[in-house]
């Protein structure tokens, strides 16, 4: 059951449309239009046309390193598995010993996944199935 009747639209949002004068200091007409753009929460301002705000950047002195990131970085599991695998290199540099992360059959262990398998209700029944099968492999 609906504890609201009908639907009640917000207000439209006021739209200011300063003129060249107005606008040759955007920050002080801003706090011009402040009280009546506080009132309804937004606004909307439409610059003068051919208006371009000023590049705020030294070109000259401007200069930034590039991140190499591969293709495989950029899914949100592969960076929370980095993540982890971070935290356990920098665990084992504060122990004064490095990471070495074991290969196995020429791929390295995932240890994020063995970690996850390991906290998971299933882990005693996969080591069972692991150590049975390469008992009698």
């Amino acid at each position: 059951m609906w504890i609201f009747s009908e639907f009640i639209p917000p207000p439209e949002c006021p739209v200011f449309e300063p003129s060249w004068e107005e606008f040759s200091e955007p920050l002080a007409y801003i706090n011009k239009i402040r009280p009546i753009a506080q009132r309804s929460g937004i606004c909307k301002i439409r610059p003068p046309k051919d208006w371009q705000p000023p590049f705020a950047c030294e070109v000259k002195n401007f200069h930034f390193t590039p991140r190499i990131q591969r293709l495989n970085e950029l899914e949100a599991q592969t960076r929370v598995k980095l993540n982890f695998l971070d935290h356990i290199a920098k665990f084992w540099d504060l122990q004064g010993s490095t990471l070495k992360i074991p290969h196995v059959e020429r791929k390295m262990l995932d240890l994020y996944t063995l970690s996850k398998v390991r906290h998971s209700s299933h882990f005693k029944q996969i080591a069972l199935c692991v150590f049975f099968s390469v008992c009698t492999g």
